[in-house]
């Protein structure tokens, strides 16, 4: 039995949605790592849809028995506005209406990642694929917290170059929190998976998505397809996405057994920082150093037909499976 615990941070978009799936599956299907939790930050979409949201996945999934933390409804400083690029409601404008909602936890998301990691010490992965804003504060609550994670997972960022000049996403969502989480990180407990290495390794054809992957006959794909189709409809011919290559990071590097997502054909070490005033804010800041010198681990580049071999064999599990 695989004793590592995992807990995802997320903004409940289409790309969320289907990294926690790879999550809930591999843990069914391949022994991996237990989802204990998941907790909600303001990103996709606003917090109360993340929450309602994360309750969908839940219910596709089957798994109700996870629970679900609410965290920051705004930034610590400066709150952008929710991207809305998988729908205002963040799952693809789908008109779903939850029914049977989940109760609330009494406790938040910040609390309960203190409080988790101090159940579970050193056995708890905690991958975040929205801002880093529950994060930040559980560091600044407890400056303890991050010594007793196995690992922390960071989806977000670029490599900033003349491709890609512009702060990403995840990391615009709050600056300062990716500031202050830099600023305590050492490379043997944080992983950066950023977005341009997604772009430039993992950028799949839409016909596979679409048609491969997305013909997949289960109700976790079928509900996908609904969750990514506003952003579906947005790309052409190429399909890429931050949120599940990320958790199958994690997964690749929490796990022995079969069915291993080993995709990362490259690690760097960085000492990584990011911009908070000017024109510049939010854009990452990256030194390639020695580990001895870094603060955190980049997964740098990756091997794309490994990855998509690794969701097709996944996802293919859940076919003609007792419903």
């Amino acid at each position: 039995m695989n004793d590592n615990k995992l807990i995802i941070d997320n903004d409940a978009g289409g790309d969320d949605a289907l990294a926690i799936f790879i999550a809930l599956l591999y843990e069914k299907y391949f022994q991996g790592p237990q989802l204990i939790a998941l907790t909600t930050a303001n990103g996709n979409t606003n917090e109360d849809n993340v929450f309602i949201n994360n309750q969908k996945i839940l219910n596709v999934a089957k798994r109700r028995d996870v629970p679900i933390y609410r965290g920051c409804k705004e930034s610590l400083v400066i709150t952008p506005q929710s991207s809305q690029y998988y729908g205002e409601d963040g799952l693809g404008n789908n008109g779903e209406v939850l029914t049977d909602p989940l109760p609330v936890q009494n406790e938040g998301a910040v609390l309960t990642l203190i409080n988790l990691s101090k159940k579970y010490p050193g056995n708890i992965t905690v991958v975040t694929i929205g801002t880093l804003t529950n994060i930040a504060l559980a560091i600044k609550l407890d400056p303890e917290f991050l010594g007793r994670l196995n690992h922390l997972y960071i989806g977000g960022g670029h490599i900033y170059s003349e491709k890609y000049p512009s702060a990403e996403f995840n990391v615009r969502m709050d600056a300062e929190a990716y500031h202050i989480v830099v600023e305590h990180a050492t490379p043997d407990k944080v992983t950066i998976v950023p977005f341009s290495q997604i772009k430039e390794h993992l950028t799949i054809d839409m016909d596979w998505r679409r048609d491969t992957l997305g013909g997949l006959d289960t109700d976790i794909i079928r509900a996908q397809n609904i969750y990514e189709d506003v952003a579906l409809k947005k790309k052409m011919d190429k399909w890429d996405s931050l949120d599940p290559a990320t958790v199958s990071v994690a997964l690749s590097n929490m796990s022995t057994g079969p069915g291993k997502p080993d995709f990362v054909t490259e690690y760097k070490y960085s000492k990584s920082g990011i911009i908070l005033c000017g024109d510049k804010r939010g854009i990452n800041t990256n030194t390639f150093v020695r580990k001895e010198d870094a603060n955190v681990r980049i997964a740098y580049s990756f091997d794309m037909e490994m990855y998509k071999s690794f969701l097709f064999h996944l996802f293919s599990a859940d076919v003609s499976r007792p419903k």
